[in-house]
């Protein structure tokens, strides 16, 4: 699913987003993430520098979302998630994180497909599918 264009903009230019997986018994985990970029797909890619649940939960869930937000705007973006370790949309991403910093391990990629898109802005619409 290729995101609207309002939506792309948030997710380009906001440096940090929230990301949530599921463990397989129900427990939640959400961190921040911010290495993460959007392929002409419209698949997400989040690259693994140091997270531990959540690789976790995305090995025994793979059922992910994400919420994007700017100022007053804001978004849940739902989808699946593979991670990667090798291969070339790893080596992709691997050499995508390394040009912004050598200090940042890379161990994995996370990729994203998107399945559906909601309003995340209290009111009337809040809930609602936008894609």
């Amino acid at each position: 699913m290729i995101l609207k264009k309002e939506i792309l903009d948030i997710f380009k230019n906001e440096m940090c987003h929230q990301f949530a997986t599921v463990s397989q018994d129900g427990i939640p985990n959400i961190c921040n993430v911010g290495a993460k970029y959007i392929r002409d797909d419209g698949k997400i890619v989040v690259i693994d520098n140091f997270m531990n649940k959540t690789l976790a939960n995305i090995k025994e869930n793979p059922e992910v979302a994400m919420l994007i937000r700017r100022e007053k705007e804001s978004y849940q973006i739902k989808g699946s998630a593979i991670y990667l370790t090798k291969g070339k949309e790893f080596d992709e991403a691997y050499k995508w994180m390394k040009n912004i910093g050598e200090k940042y391990p890379a161990k994995g990629a996370i990729i994203i497909t998107v399945h559906s898109v909601y309003n995340s802005v209290a009111g009337s619409n809040a809930g609602n599918k936008v894609q």
